[in-house]
């Protein structure tokens, strides 16, 4: 896998752990995630910073998972087009 947000998917986005680091897709969901990787937008999270309390799939983690849905559609609009095509393709802006 690769992906247009971060150069090293075995470091973790956040804190930048290497260890146990796991492919998070910025766009939830059975079509986002589909979409997330047809236009590589992922980031390594350490398990901590995927699943932990603070994490983004952690009960406090809202913050971190607007800043990713954020980063992922900065990095497909400077790669693949504009707002309006990314809203026709993701369905809501999150910027």
């Amino acid at each position: 896998m690769k992906s247009i947000i971060v150069s090293d998917l075995k470091q973790c986005y956040v804190c930048k752990s290497t260890v146990n680091v796991e492919v998070h897709h910025c766009i939830h969901g059975v079509a986002g995630r589909k979409l997330a990787t047809k236009y590589h937008l992922l980031v390594g999270l350490c398990p901590e910073c995927h699943r932990g309390t603070n994490g983004v799939h952690g009960k406090n983690g809202h913050n971190l998972d607007n800043h990713l849905k954020q980063l992922a559609q900065h990095a497909w609009e400077n790669k693949y087009g504009n707002r309006e095509k990314w809203i026709e393709i993701f369905g809501k802006s999150y910027l």
